[in-house]
């Protein structure tokens, strides 16, 4: 059961933030093809760091499906449990990282609107 909460969290912390830069992407096509009568005054550089930051999370939240496999492989060896729990306390601290860097994007995207 544990595994399957782990599996699910760091589906989520995907989903979020690889959602979340699809959607920027998409809002930054549609206002710079916009043109002439309707302009929404939006700073461009707030923006710029929510990408980046979404990318992060991303990168963090893949991360940990790699943390996962190493900190199961520890705990079924059973020869070193102890880096198996210090490898899951880092899996969840990464995946923590990954939801916070999600909810820092989108208040960039927020302040930049």
């Amino acid at each position: 059961m544990r595994v399957g909460l782990a599996r699910s969290a760091i589906q989520a912390a995907l989903l979020l933030n690889g959602g979340a830069s699809v959607a920027l992407l998409l809002f930054l096509a549609r206002l710079m093809s916009r043109s002439g009568t309707w302009r929404l005054p939006v700073n461009m550089v707030p923006l710029k760091w929510a990408f980046a930051i979404f990318g992060i999370g991303l990168f963090i939240a893949s991360m940990t499906f790699v943390n996962a496999y190493v900190a199961q492989g520890a705990i079924a060896s059973g020869r070193s449990s102890a880096f198996g729990n210090t490898m899951r306390r880092l899996g969840l601290s990464l995946i923590v990282a990954s939801l916070l860097l999600f909810l820092a994007g989108i208040a960039l995207v927020v302040l930049a609107i």
